[in-house]
């Protein structure tokens, strides 16, 4: 019983976010991110127009984006960003690896 519970989580942990469970925020081109706040170099938190939380892990160190002052997007041909959407710090892309809703970003 125990081996076959085990098996099962190993295979959801496998197993593929299908695209009706991806998580993406609308028009991001146009305004729909309106709040971001960096905890360091891989995280960061972004506010949706509606108010919703989300947090993005980098797929490597974005240098500078714990101290960033300023950020840019670059979103899907859609407008919308998700998690195979960039970032821009200073000029360099960086990639996100993941993108899921979030409660709030931590106080600093």
């Amino acid at each position: 019983m125990l081996k076959n519970v085990v098996l099962l989580l190993a295979l959801a942990a496998a197993t593929p976010v299908s695209a009706a469970e991806r998580v993406f925020i609308p028009f991001a081109d146009k305004g729909g991110i309106d709040d971001w706040r960096s905890v360091n170099d891989r995280t960061l938190f972004l506010r949706s127009r509606g108010g919703q939380w989300y947090r993005a892990e980098m797929f490597a160190p974005c240098d500078g984006l714990g101290f960033a002052n300023r950020i840019g997007y670059k979103s899907e041909p859609d407008g919308s960003f998700d998690d195979k959407s960039s970032i821009l710090v200073e000029g360099r892309e960086c990639r996100l690896q993941t993108l899921v809703k979030s409660d709030p970003p931590p106080k600093k």
